[in-house]
């Protein structure tokens, strides 16, 4: 193999970074084509909401002229600011089945983050751990839902042949609407429904950009203590808000108000991908009728976040959001929700899900390596 490693330097050449990722898809039947020219803004230094908070450099790999794979390294300033400097990240990483082609990337992603004074490499993360992150280890044969990660089983050798070691776990689980609903959880939700001053409503769509800032407030707090969590940019914020407006389920989505005050929330998304798979990475000139045509289809939901400001945790309000979305999905004809991803370490919510007889069906895990 006549193998060189390249860093990305021109619009041309980062839209054959984007396209890249069909080499390795090509024969997958459950892998998902981003919407290419979204993906292009996404990963743009002058225009990409992460470059806000942060700086990226893009590498491909050649045999000659033939790309055989990909990967970005990127620090994070506001994971600085409350963990530590000392660690970069890889993302966007994809190879051919070849470990000196996957050496030689992580080497020069290294490299990269060395320069800037990082001693670990985290990843994969595209870009945050709130973007499409982790390495699927299991579950291969189901389609993700949406904003979740796919690859091919081998990705983790490649990963652990460069010599990464498992930093942490995140679950994804599925609920099915013939869940099996413990009767004490009603009573639970008598009780807390009967709470003086407590509101728990569907969003209203009116008052979607009043939501997302409570949303901010709510998931700045109640996250803080999950692995690796960093509080999204106000212009994260609002990018995450905008690519959610057209799939957040409202009457699936929950607020929960104490006297006025938003205090927790839980949302659900309608799973788009069917329909992103449908428009093959496509908005022109008819994957958007595509998108549109199948989302009509689809009766699978992801719960993709529920939170409760730290104050008013342990009242029950998480247990009205489960059944309050079990409930009425199955008014809708939703026949299963994913809920994801929850880190290995949150026993809280695993054992809520558990409770619910879900299946855990998917792993992501997250690797590191010393520098």
């Amino acid at each position: 193999m006549d193998l060189n490693v390249k860093k990305v330097s021109t619009g041309k050449e980062l839209g054959r970074f984007v396209h890249f990722a069909k080499t390795i898809y090509r024969d997958d039947p459950n892998w998902v084509p981003p919407i290419y020219s979204e993906q292009l803004k996404f990963l743009d230094k002058n225009k990409g909401v992460f470059f806000e908070i942060g700086e990226a450099e893009y590498f491909m790999a050649f045999d000659g002229d033939r790309p055989v794979g990909r990967i970005s390294a990127h620090v994070n300033h506001q994971y600085e600011k409350y963990h530590d400097s000392e660690t970069g990240f890889f993302g966007f990483f994809e190879c051919i089945d070849d470990q000196n082609v996957a050496n030689a990337l992580f080497d020069n992603a290294m490299q990269w983050l060395k320069s800037k004074n990082k001693s670990k490499i985290l990843g994969p993360m595209n870009f945050t751990i709130y973007d499409e992150a982790g390495m699927l280890c299991d579950g291969y044969d189901i389609m993700p839902v949406v904003m979740l990660t796919h690859n091919p089983p081998y990705y983790n050798d490649l990963v652990t042949g460069a010599g990464f070691k498992k930093a942490i776990d995140w679950y994804a689980f599925k609920v099915y609407a013939d869940v099996p609903i413990k009767p004490s959880y009603y009573k639970i939700r008598d009780r807390i429904l009967r709470q003086k001053g407590l509101e728990i409503v569907p969003l209203d769509m009116k008052k979607f950009a009043q939501a997302v800032d409570d949303v901010g407030v709510i998931f700045k707090d109640a996250w803080m203590e999950n692995w690796g969590h960093v509080p999204l940019s106000q212009g994260q914020l609002k990018h995450l808000a905008s690519e959610l407006k057209n799939v957040v389920v409202p009457e699936l989505t929950y607020l929960a108000y104490l006297d006025g005050k938003c205090i927790g929330f839980s949302m659900s998304l309608i799973d788009a991908n069917p329909a992103l798979k449908k428009a093959n990475g496509k908005l022109f000139p008819f994957g958007l009728i595509k998108i549109l045509k199948e989302l009509k289809k689809t009766k699978r939901i992801r719960t993709m976040a529920m939170g409760v400001l730290k104050e008013y945790r342990h009242r029950g309000i998480d247990i009205v959001f489960y059944l309050n979305t079990v409930e009425n999905g199955i008014k809708m004809g939703i026949t299963e929700a994913d809920c994801s991803i929850i880190v290995e370490t949150n026993d809280r919510m695993i054992g809520a899900l558990e409770d619910l007889k879900a299946d855990r069906y998917k792993t992501f895990r997250f690797y590191e390596k010393e520098i």
